[in-house]
C-alpha cells in the first residue's frame, strides 16, 4: 500500500477549497494548519493550540496509533454540547517519516439524536405489543370479578362491614379498569387522521369540558392567542393531549389558582405553553415524567404523559416540561402541516 506524502504543491489552496473540516497537527499534537471550515467549526485562533486543548481531551494516547502509522476511523468525542466524529491519518515527509497527522471532523450531534430516537421508537413498539397482550389478558377476568362482586346479595344495612369491603373492592376494580384502558390506548397506536383545525377553537372546546370542575375549585383559565393558529393535525389526538395537560394542571393546583395557556404562530410551527401555579414537578423526577408507567400520583397509571409525548412526536413536534417560579410549565412546538 502506497504511503501518503506531504508534497510541495500548494497546500494552502487545497485546504481552502475543501468543504470538509480539516486540521493538520505535528507530532506534538499542535495544530499547524486549519482550513476555513475548521475555523468556522471550532472558532478562530485555534492554530498553535494543541488538539487536546481544542478537544478538551485528557486522553494522552488518543493519537499514538496515528503516530505509529495507523489510522483512526469514526472516533467520537463530546465537545461542549456537541458530539464530534473524527478520523485521522498520518502525514509523511519525503523520507517517509511521520511528521504529524491530518484530522477530518464532523458534527454528528443530530445523527446521534436521530439514532437514539429510533432506538426509543423500537423500545416503545416492543413495549406496546407487550402492553396490548397484558391488557387483553387482564380485562376478561377483571370483568368476571366485577360481575361476581356486584351480584353478591346481603342486607347491607345489617352487614355494614361486608358492604364497606364490597365498596372498596368495586372502587379498586374501577381503578384497574382505568389502568387497562390507558394501557390499551397506549398500545393501540392509530395512524394520524389529519384535518385542518384551528388551535384556538380546539383549546376553547377542551376548556369547556372542565368548566364546572374549574369553577368548583376556583381555578381561572387565562388564554393568550397570537396568530391565526390553523394547523393540520389529528383533532381527536390533540384533544387527548390538551385534556391530559389540563387535568394535570388542575390536579396540581387543587384549589384557588390559575392556568395560563399561551399560543403563538411562527413561520412553520405553532407553539403552545400551558403553565399553572400548582406544586410544580419535583426536580429529581422531571426527566422521567414521559417514561411509560412512571407516576408520582397514588391513583395514576403513569401513561397519560407518555401518550401525550407520543402523540406530539407522531406529529413531528416536541414537548418539554419544566418548572417556573410558580408551578409547572409544558411547552409544545408542532408543525402547521401545510
Amino acid at each position: 500500500m502506497k504511503k501518503k506524502k506531504n508534497k510541495d504543491y500548494n497546500i494552502d489552496r487545497l485546504l481552502d477549497s475543501l468543504p470538509t473540516t480539516l486540521l493538520l497537527i505535528n507530532r506534538q499534537k499542535r495544530i499547524i494548519e486549519a482550513n476555513p471550515e475548521a475555523t468556522k467549526f471550532l472558532g478562530e485562533n485555534i492554530e498553535s493550540k494543541t488538539i487536546d486543548e481544542v478537544f478538551n481531551c485528557s486522553e494522552e494516547e488518543i493519537f499514538d496509533k496515528v503516530f505509529e502509522g495507523g489510522t483512526i476511523e469514526r472516533r467520537e468525542i463530546e465537545l461542549e454540547d456537541r458530539i464530534i466524529g473524527f478520523s485521522a491519518s498520518p502525514l509523511y515527509n519525503n523520507e517517509n517519516e511521520i511528521e504529524g497527522a491530518s484530522i477530518i471532523l464532523r458534527d454528528i450531534t443530530e445523527i446521534k439524536e436521530m439514532e437514539e430516537e429510533l432506538r426509543k421508537k423500537d423500545r416503545l413498539a416492543a413495549l406496546g405489543e407487550m402492553v396490548a397482550g397484558m391488557a387483553h389478558e387482564i380485562r376478561n377476568p377483571l370483568a368476571s370479578i366485577k360481575v361476581g362482586i356486584e351480584s353478591l346479595s346481603f342486607d347491607e344495612e345489617k352487614n355494614e362491614k361486608a358492604s364497606r369491603y364490597k365498596s372498596i373492592i368495586l372502587k379498586e376494580i374501577e381503578r384497574l379498569e382505568r389502568i387497562v384502558n390507558d394501557m390499551t390506548v397506549y398500545a393501540g397506536e392509530k395512524p394520524l387522521n389529519k384535518q385542518k383545525v384551528n388551535l384556538q377553537h380546539l383549546i376553547n372546546q377542551t376548556l369547556m369540558m372542565f368548566h364546572q370542575e374549574m369553577n368548583e375549585r376556583n381555578i381561572e383559565a387565562k388564554n393568550i392567542y397570537q396568530g391565526e393558529l390553523d394547523c393540520m393535525v389529528d383533532r381527536d389526538q390533540m384533544i387527548t393531549v390538551l385534556t391530559n395537560l389540563l387535568l394535570n394542571a388542575i390536579h396540581s393546583i387543587g384549589k384557588d389558582g390559575l392556568i395560563e395557556i399561551r399560543t403563538k404562530e411562527k413561520e412553520r410551527d405553532l407553539m403552545i405553553e400551558i403553565k399553572d401555579n400548582g406544586v410544580g414537578i419535583p426536580e429529581k423526577v422531571l426527566s422521567k415524567i414521559f417514561i411509560p408507567f412512571f407516576t408520582t400520583k397514588s391513583e395514576g397509571t403513569g401513561l397519560g404523559l407518555s401518550i401525550v409525548n407520543r402523540i406530539i412526536r407522531n406529529h413531528n413536534g416536541i414537548i418539554q416540561a419544566s418548572n417556573w417560579e410558580k408551578g409547572a410549565c409544558f411547552f409544545i412546538a408542532i408543525p402547521k402541516g401545510f
